[in-house]
């Protein structure tokens, strides 16, 4: 399994000499590896090395000034108290927590950025939440407030699985604001179906849309003899699209309508 993703399950499991282990590891093949460094520093500082913890997080500022991670860390170091035990239930279990499934999860940049001040408090693993608009999903934190939309083809996808009872979790897996452009800053999370109602039991909220390509035979009297032939496939054809989930039920139903009446017919 990739250490990247061993680490991060690590700090969501609040594994903390773990996450240590495997990014120090990741950080001898790929020492200026910021991503890593932060996730040593804020393992390091829930572990109480609030020294180590500055110093990895000043690494980072030194790599890259405007790290918005590291600059977050670095205040948190000063006022952070480490973590005793206090007989409380123990953290969530996120051990599947961006682990890619086929159909049921999914990794996605959202558009449309909420207010920088808001998302410069985030951090990787943060749990976030999908609500379904009438015309879109926004994606808010803890506090509701607003941190971005999912794109448009996906939201049109999801919001009638929202609707009918499927439950999503979500939480933030990178987020990049270095550039004062909106254009090119990026927040990407990572959805996961936990439950499908029965109405879409045999329709996957996330379907593979990787293109198969076939090898067609042609009869030789149907072959072009100009071997010019243009090209005339258009851009759209490439364009990735994602089905309508009440298209995909309907076809279903007819497909089991269909069924009914082949199996009717035998009977007589």
């Amino acid at each position: 399994m990739d250490p990247v993703n061993l680490a991060i399950q690590a700090s969501l499991n609040h594994n903390w000499k773990e996450a240590i282990n495997l990014n120090l590891r990741i950080l001898k093949n790929r020492p200026l590896d910021t991503e890593a460094l932060n996730r040593l520093a804020k393992a390091y500082l829930q572990s109480g090395l609030k020294t180590k913890s500055e110093l990895m997080y000043k690494k980072v500022l030194k790599i890259d000034k405007y790290n918005t991670i590291a600059i977050k860390g670095l205040e948190s170091v000063k006022s952070y108290r480490a973590d005793r035990n206090t007989g409380t239930a123990p953290p969530p279990d996120f051990s599947s927590a961006f682990l890619e499934e086929p159909g049921t999860t999914k990794t996605v940049s959202l558009t449309r950025l909420g207010d920088n001040k808001i998302l410069s408090r985030l951090q990787p693993g943060d749990e976030v939440f999908l609500v379904a608009r009438e015309h879109c999903v926004s994606i808010v934190n803890r506090a509701q407030e607003y941190l971005g939309r999912l794109p448009d083809d996906l939201a049109s996808r999801l919001r009638p699985f929202i609707k009918a009872g499927n439950i999503y979790q979500a939480w933030l897996k990178s987020v990049d604001f270095l550039s004062k452009s909106q254009d090119k800053q990026s927040l990407k999370i990572f959805i996961k179906e936990v439950r499908r109602v029965p109405k879409y039991r045999n329709i996957p909220s996330f379907p593979s849309t990787e293109k198969l390509n076939y090898a067609a035979f042609t009869p030789p009297e149907l072959v072009y003899h100009d071997l010019d032939k243009p090209d005339i496939s258009t851009p759209e054809e490439d364009n990735e699209v994602i089905p309508n989930p009440e298209k995909e039920l309907e076809n279903l139903e007819n497909e089991d309508a269909v069924r009914a009446a082949i199996d009717s017919d035998s009977d007589n």
